[in-house]
């Protein structure tokens, strides 16, 4: 019953986030910055130039390679594509729970284990595709419109791989706070405050390698070396999280 299920519940996610457009959106909040942040550093020291005539030479002022393109967008994933992931999957159970979706699925024997997994997984291989095919896109506008010092293909995999863990946590996190909150913008403002502050003590030597904010550091650095402690304890952290959102949702009366 349990894989029945995580099947059923599956093929759910798959047609309601195409009807809900989730796809596309999450594919802005992802992707668009892809493209967006080569050419727009392509075009800032012309732009600027134009603004402040006599000025003297931009371009020696503003570092424009297809390296510091690759971390704008890495900038740009960790602000703004991370509001979009998180808010988007932050009505992930609480709909569920308060639109009474459940009552069927449990009458007829559907386990909640089941139901966390399906959409767990579903949200994490979405995200994880799409940063592929965003730092892929980054990349290769960037190496086209830019001169100066490329990043190599393992090292912008790395940054694929750190940053897909960050938003691994981010989604279980995400999920867990939408188990019992009934709001969705609460338990995504709660996901968002959490991340984001994350930075603010990334540097502190007791905790700082724990945080989610430092793989976000360490894409920036594209390398997985030295971090390895830090993705161990983030996946058992969101393994628990999962854990405990599955509880929780075991718990829930919908009768």
């Amino acid at each position: 019953m349990k894989m029945i299920t995580f099947k059923a519940y599956l093929k759910k996610e798959i047609m309601e986030s195409k009807r809900q457009y989730k796809y596309i959106i999450l594919a802005v909040g992802i992707i668009a910055f892809a493209i967006l942040d080569p050419v727009m550093l392509k075009l800032l020291p012309k732009i600027l130039e134009n603004q402040l005539q006599g000025q003297g030479d931009l371009n020696l002022l503003i570092v424009s390679t297809p390296k510091a393109a690759i971390n704008n967008y890495i900038k740009s994933l960790f602000q703004i594509g991370s509001l979009f992931i998180t808010f988007s999957f932050a009505s992930t159970l609480n709909e569920e729970i308060n639109e009474e979706k459940l009552v069927f699925p449990y009458s007829k024997g559907s386990k909640p284990i089941g139901i966390v997994l399906a959409k767990i997984i579903h949200n994490t291989m979405v995200v994880t595709i799409l940063t592929f095919i965003g730092f892929m896109t980054c990349s290769y506008y960037a190496g086209i419109l830019l001169p100066g010092e490329k990043v190599p293909l393992s090292g912008v995999m790395n940054s694929v791989i750190l940053m897909s863990v960050y938003y691994f946590f981010s989604i279980a996190l995400v999920t867990f706070f939408s188990s019992f909150v009934k709001k969705a913008v609460i338990a995504g403002f709660i996901t968002v405050m959490i991340t984001f502050v994350s930075a603010a003590f990334v540097n502190l030597d007791a905790i700082g390698r724990f945080l989610p904010y430092k793989l976000v550091e360490g894409a920036n650095s594209f390398t997985l070396k030295g971090y390895s402690d830090t993705i161990a304890v983030l996946i058992i952290c969101s393994l628990l999280f999962i854990t405990a959102t599955i509880f929780n949702m075991n718990k829930i009366e919908v009768i």
